[in-house]
């Protein structure tokens, strides 16, 4: 291969701009491209429609706070990203969020960060229950997979950033934002029968029926365990077989983050032998595998 091209490529991955599954090698250049002039971009095509001040230049060393966790979790500092201090359709109890976007639809997709303006000035929100390193890092995970749409282990990665084990472990119970959605209206859905037996009177039936309803929250609660549990499990076993193979936990991690749900799966199932076979064939007709082997290549002993 071209040592410029390798080189170009290695730079670009840890700037978090590394191929998508289904992204060509024109399209992959041209979101590189974009990101990189992501700020000159809105200035042009949004400018004062955008609610976030694009002169701020003092997020930067923010920004910068997360890089030694982002290199260390998912070998990427993507410098390139704006961020945000700023409250903006924020609820009163999120930290920050990131905006994962398209101008257009024939924009390539690119991203930036928002936190709460309080941490401009303070390194925490709401006592400590966030961190704004954590936090930033945490969204920075989900912009380096801007181009993938894997929910099953995305906030497995996301939480990694995390300086508590147990929230490492919980904080990915919910999938999505609909699972959340739906577990509030159900918890209020209890909520509201309750009410409703203050007015219409108990019997054996309504008593019935307002009890099996509440347990329906506890039931998805220990299905959600259930299925937190085999994820994490699926996700050490794919890093442990990784290891084996790369004999670096560092090359494991990173690898393993620029995967896809079903290839983690594979992985995590297979023989060292098959790992290695599938990783070898992996690059065959596939920009994102030959691209990702020449970053993170095998080394023979």
């Amino acid at each position: 291969m071209n040592q410029k091209l390798e080189k170009e490529w290695t730079t670009w991955n840890h700037q978090g701009l590394f191929p998508g599954p289904d992204e060509s090698e024109p399209d992959y250049m041209k979101r590189v491209a974009y990101c990189e002039n992501i700020k000159q971009i809105l200035i042009d095509k949004v400018g004062a429609e955008l609610p976030f001040d694009l002169t701020d230049q003092t997020t930067i060393e923010l920004l910068k706070e997360a890089f030694p966790k982002t290199d260390e979790l998912y070998d990427i500092e993507p410098s390139w990203v704006l961020l945000f201090c700023n409250n903006y359709q924020l609820s009163p109890w999120h930290g920050g969020c990131a905006w994962i976007f398209q101008l257009d639809e024939s924009s390539p997709t690119s991203a930036f960060l928002q936190i709460r303006s309080q941490f401009r000035s303070s390194p925490f929100f709401l006592g400590k229950l966030y961190r704004r390193s954590e936090l930033i890092a945490h969204e920075l995970s989900h912009i380096g997979r801007m181009e993938y749409h894997e929910p099953q282990f995305e906030e497995i990665f996301a939480y990694q950033s995390s300086h508590s084990k147990w929230r490492r472990w919980l904080g990915p119970i919910v999938q999505s934002s609909k699972e959340t959605l739906f577990f509030i209206l159900l918890i209020s859905l209890v909520v509201m029968a309750d009410f409703a037996l203050l007015f219409i009177g108990q019997n054996p039936m309504t008593a019935s029926l307002i009890w099996i309803l509440k347990g329906i929250p506890a039931v998805l609660i220990l299905l959600a365990l259930g299925r937190l549990y085999l994820r994490h499990r699926t996700y050490q076993q794919a890093l442990r077989n990784l290891e084996e193979i790369y004999g670096s936990a560092a090359k494991s991690k990173h690898l393993l983050y620029r995967l896809r749900d079903k290839e983690i799966k594979q992985i995590a199932r297979s023989t060292l032998e098959q790992t290695r076979h599938f990783l070898d064939e992996a690059p065959n007709g596939s920009f994102r595998w030959r691209f990702l082997m020449t970053v993170y290549p095998i080394i023979s002993i």
